[in-house]
């Protein structure tokens, strides 16, 4: 297989998590373009409905399952139900995460326990069950979505970055772990991109002025431009590379 047919997915399927909207439909739209089967999960079941339509309607073949990822049990429910309805996963990508603005001082218990459950302790969990469930009779992928916030430190962020830094660190883990059963683990860290996370610091024309001179590029990610990446990490395009964290971030975190 050579140059653009490595890029192909046919044949495969892949879970995403929170994909309901912003970089995780992005990436379950680009996964289905490439000829997998997409199953996306999501909390909203009326949103998740929406995207598998948009999906169907581009030809693509899409499913949907209602999950909260901080259920560890209904986590791993879902994984062995798509494995024995839909087939056996290929492909994972874990992308659904929150965030939480806060001063440090102001972060409770609760607030701290809920971003680290979502956005570190599920993709070990849900990365465990793809593990346990997955097609074996090829190579499979594993795709983290860190943040540049895995880099750098982001003021009244504390939860979110010891989180994302922890997805860094497991990324790396798991290919180690993985790296002599076919299984491939990368992380895409994104910057900052026109989604609903950081809607209150884009709608500030003052604060996104600010922003945007700390980017290189001069400008924010469009959500589109990450499926492109992440079919690229899911296929076999990137079949030498695991462990890798990927910046994608305008060049932020190159200064």
């Amino acid at each position: 297989m050579s140059g653009l047919d490595a890029f192909r997915l046919d044949g495969r399927i892949a879970i995403v998590t929170g994909a309901t909207g912003g970089l995780g439909e992005q990436a379950a739209r680009a996964l289905a373009e490439a000829g997998a089967t997409v199953v996306i999960t999501g909390r909203r079941e009326q949103r998740l409905q929406a995207v598998v339509e948009g999906i169907r309607a581009l030809g693509g073949a899409a499913h949907a399952r209602a999950l909260d990822m901080t259920d560890p049990d209904a986590l791993r429910a879902v994984f062995a139900e798509v494995a024995e309805t839909v087939g056996a996963p290929d492909i994972l990508i874990n992308n659904a995460a929150q965030a939480h603005q806060a001063d440090v001082l102001d972060v409770t218990d609760d607030d701290w326990a809920r971003i680290i459950d979502v956005n570190l302790t599920a993709v070990f969990t849900a990365s465990q069950a793809f593990l346990r469930h997955r097609n074996t009779d090829r190579e499979s992928a594993i795709v983290n979505i860190a943040s540049l916030a895995a880099t750098i430190g982001v003021r009244g962020q504390a939860a979110y970055v010891a989180s994302k830094t922890g997805v860094a660190g497991l990324t790396r883990a798991l290919a180690l772990d993985t790296a002599r059963s076919g299984v491939r683990v990368n992380a895409l860290a994104p910057g900052y991109f026109a989604t609903d996370m950081p809607a209150e610091v884009l709608a500030d024309e003052a604060a996104t002025a600010a922003l945007l001179k700390k980017i290189p590029m001069r400008r924010v990610g469009q959500p589109e431009e990450i499926g492109p990446v992440v079919v690229f990490l899911a296929s076999d395009a990137s079949r030498y590379m695991t462990g890798a964290i990927v910046n994608f971030d305008g060049g932020y975190t190159a200064q």
